[in-house]
C-alpha cells in the first residue's frame, strides 16, 4: 500500500500543480490579454474531477477521510471492531457495484463522444469512476484484513476485552 500511496501522492500533486497553472493561464488570458483562453475551464473542470476521484481512496488509505463518530463513540471493543467490519464490507460493495461496474457502463455508453474544447475521447473524463473504484477496493480489502486480525487477535481463544483469559 506504500508504493500505491505514494503513487498517488505524487499523481496528486502534479495534478494540482497542472490545475493551478491553468488557473493562473485563465486568468493571464481572460483579464491580462482580454482573450480568455478556451480551453483552460474544461481542461480543469476534468482535472477537478480526476482529482477527487483519485483523491478519495487516497485519504480512504490514509484512514484521513471525514468520518462521524456519534453513534459508535458509545461502543465498546467488539462493538466498534464489528461495525467498521460491516462498514468495510459496504464500501467494498459500494466499491465494486456502483464505482466499478456501473462506472464501467458510463465510460462505455460514453463511447464515440468527445469533449467540446479540448476534443478529448469522453471515456478519458468518465473513466476516473472506475479507476478509483479499484483503488477503493484495493484499500478496503487491506483495511478489512486489518480489522479481520484485530478481531482474531482480540477475540479469539476466549479472550475478554480487558485481554484477560475467561473463567479467571
Amino acid at each position: 500500500m506504500k508504493i500505491l500511496n505514494k503513487i498517488l501522492e505524487t499523481l496528486l500533486g502534479v495534478v494540482v500543480a497542472v490545475m493551478v497553472a491553468g488557473c493562473f493561464w485563465q486568468v493571464f488570458t481572460r483579464f491580462v490579454l482580454n482573450s480568455p483562453s478556451k480551453y483552460t475551464e474544461e481542461l480543469l473542470r476534468y482535472l477537478l474531477i480526476w482529482m477527487t476521484m483519485l483523491g478519495v481512496p487516497y485519504a480512504y488509505g490514509k484512514d484521513s477521510h471525514l468520518s462521524i463518530n456519534l453513534v459508535t463513540r458509545s461502543f465498546d471493543k467488539k462493538g466498534l471492531l464489528m461495525a467498521k467490519i460491516g462498514i468495510e464490507i459496504l464500501i467494498l460493495f459500494l466499491s465494486i457495484f456502483v464505482m466499478i461496474a456501473g462506472g464501467w457502463i458510463v465510460t462505455m455508453n460514453s463511447s464515440g463522444q468527445i469533449s467540446p474544447a479540448l476534443h478529448m475521447p469522453m471515456e478519458l473524463y468518465y473513466a476516473c469512476v472506475p479507476v478509483g473504484g479499484v483503488m477503493m477496493v484495493f484499500y478496503c480489502i487491506n483495511r478489512l484484513g486489518g480489522f479481520l486480525r484485530e478481531w482474531k487477535d482480540t477475540f479469539s481463544q476466549g479472550n475478554t476485552e480487558d485481554g484477560k483469559k475467561e473463567g479467571k
